[in-house]
This record gives structure tokens, C-alpha cells and sequence, in this order.
């Protein structure tokens, strides 16, 4: 009843936040979700640029709530299709809850708006009879007017990478967007991918291949001149299966990209979207070695290109990555022991809260935590499963993470938390957490997923 009595009030509330929102949208222009308060009540969103199958796929929308009351949310499914209601729903305190959302389309998103509370968001992705694999994202906190998506691929017709981009408002946008290879000398842009309109509540596909074929390297800049929007690579291989990864906004000159569990081979796309070339410098993070990544001094892509550079690394093992500029974004590329394949842009810089959402999509499995400090102090983290409905959470763990390195949370903990979201508190020093897992078949290593952790905002730090 409890919980009952708090939906009604947070409906109310929404009530509220939707007049609002109408109100931004015609007298001011659209404006983030998350900004939106009514007297005093917190609120905010997550925006899901997941995408689909040609045929239907199984995407799960995972919830966590950290906090110690229950949050309600209301959930938007945001596709080329004429807009639906949303649904609503309660996200129970210290637990996760997972979605079933439409995963038919390549365009295929889903909004989450939450109040009251603080939940994470994020995306695990099993894909359907056109491709195989799984794909694990967080979803993106904030709307933007600018876009850097630097994994894509066309190098064989075998795959077929799309940049997904959503409008989760109520309020016409108008997108271009520019593709930088490291085979072409000028950037792609076309007649077809300028000022284009995406209605309120849709979304698109915009599918690499059919605009520059054969290149190892395809990043997109996604620039909007009316709205913001979201957005988020989906790369499908017929023969390494399938991975997601987030756009970053532009400014960042930092990114760490941790990673566990992979067969040892790293891919690094780099896109510069500036007229010059940036120098490029960088960190391999391991359990005991720390060393410069030597190959990515000499790797920087000319202005207006992207290239990928390949590293072989121990598991587990994190990439520290730096530009001189703002005008650079990477994403870390692995790769399964099997044909699965995984994508992550990391974080920009370390926290001591965080939520790691399960990569794990179904039995047998074998999951895995990676821990990554790269300050100048040890780090200390408590480690505590916020467990799906009906299922048991282990007993927390305390992990101290020494400086400058990448440590694995324990096998039985993570084990028994597989299904569960991961709560990670630092007492000192901090980190950047991420999920690696495999799953299903004979053996349990048939899909490979990799999601870096979501950072928990300083006001919704759960108390020891």
C-alpha cells in the first residue's frame, strides 16, 4: 500500500512535469528532461538509443535503484512508428528492475523518466535470427546538441553498423551528420544526412554502409540545429556478432576504458572532428604492469579523420587515454573468446559511487567485474548487489584496488550477483567500474557483453 500511495502521488507529480514540459516546449524550445523540477520534487531521465533487429530482438531495459525508497518511473518507447503512451511503473528500493521493450527496428529506443528518487539505466541487447550476439550499454544522462560516435566499421558487407539517434521530446529536431574515415581524404557529407527532421517521439537509423563501404574506420559527428537529441552506435557482424556504444558530447580529453575477460585483442577507433592534428598519449592499466601505450603517440588521425588502432592486452586491463584537445573521442572495441564482440566509450574521469548493471543475459554464464584506479592512491570499495525480484543478493565485499591498476571483483560474489546490479561505494580514493560477461551456450561463453558502470550524482550517494 505503501508503494501503491507513493505511484499516486508521483503521478501527480508527473502531471505537473508534463505541463511544465508542454509549457518549455512552446514558449522556450525543448530542454532536457533531467532540468525539470515541480516544487521541489527531483526528477530526471535516461535516454536508450539501443536499437533492434530487423526481426524482433530481446531488449531488456535494466532499472537499479540504490536508494531506500521505492522511485517510480514512466517509460517511452521512442521508434520510426507513430509515437505510443508510455507506461508506468516502481523501481522497489535496493533492487533491480528489468523491461521488455520493442526490439524491432535498427531505430529502436526507449526514454525513462524517474521521481523522487535516483535510479540507473541501461540496455542489454540478445540478438534475434538476423544476427547473433549480445550488446550492453548504460543509457545516456543528458540530451545534446552535438555528437561524437567513434565505432563504426564498414570494412566488409558482412557488417552493418548504424548510428541510432533519438528525439525523446515533444518538439521537432533537425539533424546532419558527417562521416570521417581513415581511407577517405575529406569527410562524407550528404544531401540525404543534412537538416533532417526527426519528428517528437521517433527516432532513426542511419546505416553506414551506404555511405562509405569498405572503410576500417567510420566515425560519425552528429550535429543538431534545432532540438537536441541521442544517440549511439550499433555495430552487427554475421560473424562477430553485435555491440553498442554511446555518443560522447565534444569537450572531453580524457577517457578511461576498462575491460575484462576478453580473448586479448583491443581495437581503439579515434575520431578528430578539429582541422588539426591533436597529439594522443596514453595508459595501460593492468593488475601488476603499468606502461605507456607507445603505439597511440604515433597514431594520431590527421583533422577531419578516424582511424582504429589494435593493442593486445591481459585481462583485466584498462586503457587511459589522452588528447591534447577537445576535439577527439575513442571507444574501446574487445572481443569474445568466441564470435562475440563488445564496444564501450568508458568514462571520462573516475567517481567513489557508482551502479554497474548485469551484462549477463541468460544461463550458464560467466561474469565479471573490472575495477579501475587510475589516481596515485589506493582505492577502497565496498561492493553490494541490488538483486531483480525474488532472487537472493550475496553479502557485500570489501575490494581495494592498488593505484594505477585493474583489479577483478571476487568470482563468487559476482557469480551469485550475476543477475543483479552492483552497487560500488569507494571509502577512499575512486574508480571506474565495468561488467564484462559471458553467456549461453554449451559452455556458457556463446555472447560476450561489455558496459561500463553508472555514476551515481553526489546527491543520491547512498550512505554507508
Amino acid at each position: 500500500m505503501r508503494n501503491r500511495g507513493q505511484l499516486l502521488v508521483a503521478l501527480v507529480v508527473l502531471a505537473g512535469v508534463i505541463a511544465a514540459a508542454v509549457y518549455l516546449d512552446r514558449e522556450v524550445g525543448a530542454r532536457p528532461l533531467e532540468t525539470a523540477t515541480v516544487s521541489g520534487v527531483p526528477s530526471g531521465a535516461w535516454f536508450c538509443p539501443h536499437g533492434g533487429g530487423e526481426k524482433q530482438w530481446d531488449v531488456r531495459l535494466q532499472l537499479a535503484n540504490p536508494g531506500d525508497e521505492a522511485v517510480p518511473v514512466r517509460v517511452r518507447s521512442v521508434t520510426s512508428a507513430r509515437p505510443v503512451p508510455p507506461e508506468d511503473h516502481v523501481v522497489e528500493p535496493g533492487a533491480t528492475l528489468v523491461i521488455p521493450v520493442p526490439g524491432v527496428g535498427r531505430e529502436s529506443s526507449t526514454s525513462v523518466e524517474y521521481f523522487g528518487g535516483f535510479v540507473a539505466a541501461g540496455w542489454l541487447s540478445h540478438a534475434g535470427d538476423d544476427a547473433s550476439g549480445v550488446a550492453a550499454e548504460p543509457c545516456l544522462p543528458d540530451s545534446s546538441d552535438r555528437w561524437l560516435l567513434p565505432d563504426g566499421t564498414t570494412l566488409e558487407e558482412e557488417n552493418d553498423d548504424v548510428v541510432v539517434v533519438m528525439n525523446p521530446y515533444a518538439t521537432d529536431a533537425v539533424i546532419s551528420l558527417t562521416l570521417l574515415s581513415d581511407g577517405r581524404g575529406d569527410p562524407v557529407r550528404t544531401e540525404e544526412w543534412t537538416n533532417v527532421t526527426l519528428k517528437p517521439f521517433h527516432s532513426r537509423a542511419f546505416r553506414l554502409n551506404d555511405k562509405a563501404l569498405g572503410e576500417t574506420t567510420v566515425s560519425t559527428v552528429v550535429d543538431v540545429s534545432v532540438g537536441r537529441v541521442a544517440a549511439a552506435t550499433l555495430g552487427i557482424s554475421k560473424v562477430a556478432g553485435i555491440r553498442s556504444s554511446l555518443g560522447l558530447p565534444s569537450g572531453a580529453t580524457t577517457q578511461i576504458l576498462p575491460g575484462a575477460a576478453d580473448a586479448g585483442r583491443t581495437d581503439l577507433p579515434v575520431m578528430s572532428v578539429g582541422l588539426e592534428r591533436v597529439a594522443l598519449s596514453g595508459t595501460l592499466l593492468e593488475a601488476e604492469i603499468t606502461q605507456p601505450l607507445t603505439a597511440l603517440t604515433d597514431a594520431a588521425p590527421a583533422g577531419e579523420s578516424a582511424r582504429t588502432v589494435p593493442f593486445t592486452t591481459g585481462s583485466p586491463a584498462s586503457l587511459v587515454v589522452h588528447a591534447a584537445g577537445p576535439d577527439v573521442a575513442f571507444a574501446r572495441r574487445t572481443f569474445g573468446v568466441a564470435s562475440d564482440q563488445a564496444s564501450t566509450a568508458g568514462a571520462t574521469e573516475p567517481a567513489a559511487a557508482w551502479i554497474v548493471l548485469p551484462s549477463v543475459v541468460g544461463q550458464p554464464s560467466h561474469p565479471a567485474i573490472a575495477l579501475a584506479n587510475p589516481g596515485q592512491e589506493p582505492a577502497v570499495v565496498t561492493l553490494s548487489a541490488l538483486p531483480v525480484e525474488g532472487e537472493s543478493a550475496p553479502e557485500p565485499v570489501t575490494v581495494e584496488v592498488p593505484p594505477l591498476s585493474t583489479v577483478l571483483a571476487p568470482k563468487a560474489f559476482v557469480t551469485e550477483a550475476s543477475t543483479a546490479s552492483v552497487l560500488v561505494l569507494a571509502s577512499s580514493g575512486s574508480v571506474v567500474p565495468t561488467s564484462a560477461s559471458y553467456a549461453l551456450g554449451r559452455e556458457g561463453f556463446a555472447t560476450f557483453a561489455v558496459a561500463v558502470g553508472v555514476r551515481i550524482p553526489a546527491a543520491w550517494v547512498p550512505s554507508e
